[in-house]
């Protein structure tokens, strides 16, 4: 089997992350990921966050989407979060990242007691 690019939307609390403002009660954050199967890649992606020093708190939606690598940056970057393309890994990356088995976040949305 080869890797796929896996999308792993999660909830987690800061824990002892300290890039995570600590008035943040939670975040969302999509993790992806380059494994074979989605199992791989949620189990990847809580064990990236956990070596981060957060803690995982559940699975958003209860599902782990696999995303079409050749259509990453205008398909799905440029789409969904044009605001923050200088967050993200370019086309030109994702190959490497994919077939590496490799593990990155995007950026976080965060809610406080107000």
């Amino acid at each position: 089997m080869t890797n796929k690019l896996w999308k792993c939307p999660l909830h987690v609390d800061r824990g002892c992350y300290q890039q995570m403002p600590a008035e943040w009660l939670g975040a969302a954050v999509n993790v992806y990921i380059g494994a074979e199967t989605y199992e791989e890649a949620l189990t990847k992606a809580v064990h990236f966050l956990r070596h981060k020093g957060m803690v995982f708190v559940d699975l958003i939606g209860g599902k782990v989407t696999q995303l079409d690598p050749d259509l990453w940056w205008d398909g799905y970057v440029m789409a969904n979060y044009p605001e923050h393309r200088d967050f993200f890994p370019s086309q030109h990356q994702i190959g490497a990242i994919v077939s590496q088995g490799l593990v990155f976040r995007g950026p976080f949305a965060g809610w406080d007691r107000g």
